[in-house]
């Protein structure tokens, strides 16, 4: 592949009248955009089939992370480990007197939802319009708006290109680099963390935090560079099975009951209009996330998200009522529910230390941006390290339509989202 290495004219209304900082100039847009398209020819699709049954569900993470373990060797890091989940973490020691420990945390996993096999990354030099990448997928220009002048990086439109998270993975070790070359720069303890399954909702579980022995982390897995989640949904993910009376379908008059349409009259019994179709912002859903099956015995799995905890208890006990009349409906079939709470809202959790979103606000504004709190509509690792004593908001890292052929990120937005991880561990020895 070619990769034009033109000087373009920032034009992004972001990005726009911001004077080149010293941090800035210390970073190799050039270098990490390339270790960038590295990775993501990695195949790293993670498997949701085998989470809770293997860590990590695939071996191409486990290839990447002992790809990068090399990499953070070599740079001089400390404690570079793997575990036996793997999970990859290392060190760079504090170059000053008495410094907290702050972490920055990424992915190794791409989305199963699109193919992320044979990922081929292609560069863009985005003045205006569409950009086709085939005859199936088309960025429009409405969606580029903010990237005239930019380096549009994308797949050919057939897989995921894998920003999510590869891009912070590049912007980390990109980061470590800039503080590795040059000592002057004042730092904490910084540690950082690769894990995976992030994707299909495992690996983090495995996660050692007492071992790990940071103050504060932040996951590198958000969006644009001046947006910092702050909240996220409270999720529970319940499982129902349901066991009907298997009969001779010649002669089941009055004696079969089809599992499968209990099922089905179930799902039927949800609001309409709270599902993730019909719901944004600050809006809670219910999501029938697959449904698998035969006359005797068929499985839901499902997804309950709201921002207010006791909204989401509430969902749950929605479907359990709706349980219990199909239970009085169907005497003879068999019912099991199980809520399996996954994560909760982190915005309760961050008033215990308000320095983790202080920090980061004042390292994302001496980026010359201006700072955008969010309330993502999903979790992130961060989300089971808050609750277990982490304090992890997320962070940008610059990349949009994640999980779709359509997914892309600028150049640009991954030099300032480099830029916001060194500014935002100097924040917490300045």
């Amino acid at each position: 592949m070619k990769i034009n290495r033109e000087n373009l004219t920032r034009k992004n209304i972001s990005f726009q009248s911001q004077k080149n900082s010293t941090i800035s100039n210390l970073i190799n847009k050039d270098r990490m955009v390339d270790h960038f398209i590295k990775i993501a020819r990695i195949d790293t699709g993670s498997n949701p089939e085998l989470v809770g049954i293997k860590s990590p569900t695939t071996k191409g993470q486990i290839d990447l992370a002992q790809a990068l373990s090399t990499e953070l060797k070599e740079l001089g890091l400390e404690n570079v480990e793997i575990d036996a989940y793997g999970i990859l973490t290392a060190t760079l020691p504090s170059n000053i007197d008495e410094s907290p420990t702050v972490a920055f945390i990424s992915h190794l996993d791409t989305s199963p939802d699109v193919k992320t096999s044979n990922v081929n990354p292609i560069i863009h030099n985005y003045t205006s319009g569409n950009i086709k990448l085939n005859d199936n997928q088309t960025i429009t220009e409405e969606e580029l708006e903010e990237y005239k002048g930019h380096q549009i990086i994308t797949s050919e439109g057939t897989t995921l290109l894998g920003a999510d998270d590869k891009a912070g993975i590049s912007e980390i070790i990109e980061a470590l680099r800039v503080f590795c070359e040059n000592p002057q720069l004042k730092r904490p303890t910084i540690k950082i963390a690769f894990t995976p399954d992030e994707e299909c909702g495992g690996g983090i579980e495995y996660f050692n935090i007492k071992k790990f022995n940071a103050d504060v982390a932040y996951t590198v897995d958000g969006t644009t560079p001046e947006t910092i989640d702050t909240e996220t949904f409270n999720a529970f993910n319940p499982t129902i099975i349901i066991k009907g009376v298997p009969t001779h379908c010649g002669y089941g008059y009055k004696k079969m009951l089809n599992s499968i349409d209990i099922a089905s009259e179930l799902i039927g019994m949800l609001p309409k209009d709270e599902s993730p179709s019909t719901t944004k912002d600050k809006e809670g859903y219910y999501h029938v996330d697959s449904i698998s099956g035969n006359v005797e015995e068929t499985k839901i799995n499902m997804l309950v998200r709201d921002f207010d905890y006791d909204k989401a208890k509430e969902r749950v006990k929605f479907i359990r009522t709706k349980i219990d009349e199909l239970k009085k409906k169907y005497p003879e079939a068999n019912f099991e529910m199980e809520a399996n709470e996954a994560y909760k809202n982190i915005k309760n959790y961050m008033s215990l230390n308000p320095k983790v979103i202080d920090n980061a606000k004042k390292g994302i504004q001496k980026s010359g941006l201006e700072v955008k709190e969010n309330s993502v509509r999903g979790g992130t690792d961060g989300s089971f390290l808050t609750i277990n004593g982490l304090l992890c908001p997320n962070i940008g890292a610059g990349g949009l339509n994640f999980h779709t052929q359509k997914e892309f990120i600028s150049a640009e937005s991954m030099k300032k989202c480099c830029e916001n991880i060194i500014n935002i561990a100097q924040s917490w020895v300045e």
